[in-house]
């Protein structure tokens, strides 16, 4: 890994602004790899807690910060209770649990009527991403203003690894990024279909980087993992934000036979001991899987990472307009893995020994342009 050296910039405060999804593995821990990233060059590095469309963050952030310490009290309130209520709430105490221990977020608030309010030292440098901070189908406009870093008139502000989730933008959200995009000191996306939409928007240059889970090594995310799942414990893992169609289970279930496997299901009520992982547990998930199914873009990143073999189908429910495919395509594109979805045929096994020279050379160019972004736009 190249080590870049910026004296000033380390003693700068960098806010990150992101999806403050409490509830979302991909997420939570894209938040954290984030946060770890820009670590490397920054002693001080806070998330910036998005209250969207609301009156007044910092006293919304106080009832966050009172969910955090009451809800694991609720949680143990609810714990003599069968169903799936009390498998949910102790996901959501470990959702909560790695939030509060990793996550920085109690300093910084941005809402789209107060703007940025600060605790302490305010950053010096914004930065944006990633996850699909700039999806319209989530956002007001006032909102999507803050995610383009509207609520910044003085510092510069970058994006790193930011997602539009979708491949066409809404036409009465055009005009705001037609005049956002084009204040941002330096762009980077995560997906070559937003290359073309930051051009066709704004005629801006954007650049692709690797998603801030990819940019931390298997080591580094094994110090959160906390023995969830036995050693010997031999399965295939399936993670659907969709439903799976009964073909597709039906291939999971012959797949996970012929390798002697069962078969442990996140976000399935019906799998209690996998349901209640948080997004440490998730890691460790798919790190000791014998083979993963998915239709989720960040379970292939950790696939990727811990070189375990996966196939990714497609998601259903997504209108042709709202197609989310797009991240995955580029994803198997920067790794020469070819299509990504279910008529391709998985029977060769991936060939981890060139996506890992891949991942190598790809990290040192995202860290490369960060650093060049990140510098650049701190001596604006």
């Amino acid at each position: 890994m190249i080590v870049f050296m910026n004296q000033s910039l380390e003693n700068m405060t960098v806010g990150i602004l992101t999806v403050n999804d409490q509830s979302n593995y991909g997420n939570r821990l894209q938040n954290y790899a984030i946060q770890k990233l820009l670590g490397r060059f920054s002693h001080d590095v806070v998330t910036v807690y998005g209250y969207l469309g609301c009156n007044n963050s910092f006293a919304l952030l106080k009832k966050k910060m009172k969910r955090k310490f009451l809800h694991p009290l609720k949680t143990r309130l609810f714990a003599g209770l069968p169903s799936s209520r009390q498998l949910l709430g102790r996901q959501r105490r470990r959702f909560d649990e790695f939030t509060a221990r990793y996550i920085n977020d109690t300093r910084c608030s941005v809402s789209s009527v107060s703007g940025l309010e600060a605790k302490g030292q305010k950053p010096g440098i914004f930065v944006l991403g990633s996850d699909q901070i700039w999806n319209d189908r989530w956002l007001t406009p006032s909102d999507l203003v803050l995610r383009l870093g509207g609520f910044s008139a003085q510092e510069p502000v970058i994006s790193y690894a930011a997602s539009f989730g979708v491949d066409e933008v809404e036409d009465n959200y055009k005009k705001i990024f037609e005049s956002y995009l084009p204040r941002l000191s330096a762009i980077s996306v995560r997906e070559e279909k937003a290359v073309s939409l930051v051009k066709s928007l704004s005629g801006q240059q954007a650049q692709v980087v690797l998603d801030p889970t990819l940019m931390l090594s298997p080591d580094e995310w094994l110090t959160i993992t906390n023995g969830f799942v036995p050693d010997d414990d031999r399965y295939v893992l399936t993670y659907f934000l969709g439903k799976p169609t009964a073909a597709q289970d039906a291939r999971i279930r012959q797949y996970a036979e012929a390798n002697h496997c069962r078969i442990r299901r996140i976000l399935d009520p019906s799998d209690p001991e996998t349901y209640v992982a948080g997004p440490a547990e998730f890691v460790e998930l798919i790190q000791k899987a014998q083979y993963v199914f998915t239709d989720s873009y960040h379970a292939c990143c950790f696939s990727v990472l811990f070189n375990v073999q996966f196939k990714v189908f497609s998601r259903s429910g997504i209108e042709k307009k709202s197609n989310m495919n797009s991240r995955m395509e580029t994803l198997f594109h920067l790794f020469e893995l070819g299509k990504t979805m279910e008529d391709e045929d998985n029977s060769k096994p991936i060939d981890y020994e060139k996506v890992n020279r891949l991942l190598d050379s790809l990290r040192n160019q995202s860290n490369e342009w960060l650093f060049n972004a990140l510098s650049a736009a701190e001596i604006r």
